[in-house]
């Protein structure tokens, strides 16, 4: 057991800094250098750690440089996403630090969970070894079926056994706009610490909160946790029928959780809402300014590219190392 927290330890540095030497590991992880000499020896040879150049220092002897290999694992990440009224996929093939080795595109004239099935089994076929599946979906989960999704369109599909069991392969579902809200805050490294909420409301529609704090999800029982549709002032109404209505919407959906839970940080995705028309809106709003909360708000810009940053968080989950601090 303690062989295997040292190898973690050595990971997990060397993921974050790409390129080490020996001494720097053993400072890093405070293993010893003669421990640590044994433990890069064994993950060079399981492919894990690249021996690269020496390095020559003006005083001293020269020491390898060694680097993680982010090409030791890939995941294949899978979108569902709706455009113009339709659905379609969007998928990619990326390595352990993101890097995109194959992009594919898929649409969905027919809403049938066979047509997920041919797209991962076509990326398959391009023989790029997957070590697991991510899949976003406009729509939630209980257990491992499809409960609530885009006009019921998705109900009862399970992507996890119809895919996981067929190819052999880990698959994580998840919905769309819980991984945008983690997607953002990976890419601008908003602290693990931060209680954070994320809030995706497009205008003229109903929104949708995300709870997210120490990479973790706050699901609630049958995952319904952050459903703001039924929020009181919002349950049994019609959608916002313009999108001052859907700011304002906001604003209370806001003062809402920042009263409740207090958050650091709130991520929003609101297509056409501006970082400064938000920071406006705010120091306008009465009950805000009142509240003794004082969070951070982001307003992100793209939807799409922070979900798929949050698949690849989904798609690393059982890394262990990973979450070593």
């Amino acid at each position: 057991m303690v062989k295997v927290a040292n190898l973690d330890k050595v990971r997990s540095i060397l993921f974050k800094y790409g390129s080490a030497t020996k001494a720097k590991l053993a400072s890093e992880s405070d293993i010893s250098t003669v421990t640590v000499n044994g433990l890069v020896k064994e993950l060079v040879e399981a492919g894990e750690f690249i021996g690269g150049e020496l390095i020559h220092p003006k005083i001293g002897r020269p020491s390898v440089h060694y680097h993680f290999n982010y090409n030791f694992e890939h995941y294949m990440l899978i979108s569902i996403q709706e455009t113009a009224g339709k659905l379609h996929i969007v998928a990619r093939v990326v390595n352990m630090r993101g890097d995109v080795k194959l992009r594919k595109g898929y649409p969905m004239e027919e809403v049938e969970v066979g047509v997920v099935v041919d797209a991962v089994k076509e990326i398959l076929a391009e023989k790029i070894a997957i070590t697991s599946i991510a899949i976003s979906i406009p729509g939630k989960t209980i257990g491992s079926k499809i409960a609530v999704s885009w006009r019921n369109a998705l109900n009862g599909w399970d992507l996890e056994t119809e895919i996981g069991s067929r190819f052999g392969i880990p698959v994580y579902v998840e919905n769309d706009a819980n991984l945008a809200t983690i997607g953002y805050c990976k890419a601008v490294k908003i602290p693990e610490t931060d209680y954070v909420v994320g809030i995706y409301y497009l205008p003229m529609s109903m929104p949708g909160a995300s709870l997210f704090h120490n990479n973790r999800l706050f699901r609630g029982q049958d995952g319904l946790a952050g459903e703001a549709r039924y929020l009181p002032q919002l349950i049994g109404r019609e959608c916002a029928s313009s999108f001052d209505e859907s700011v304002q919407n906001l604003l209370e959906i806001i003062g809402i959780y920042n009263s409740l839970l207090a958050p650091h940080t709130f991520v929003i995705h609101m297509a056409g809402l501006s970082q400064a028309e938000l920071a406006a809106r705010i120091s306008e709003d009465r009950i805000l300014q009142e509240q003794p909360n004082k969070a951070r708000f982001f307003c992100a810009d793209s939807f799409d590219e922070d979900v798929m940053a949050g698949l690849q968080w989904l798609a690393m989950s059982d890394v262990a190392y990973l979450t070593l601090k």
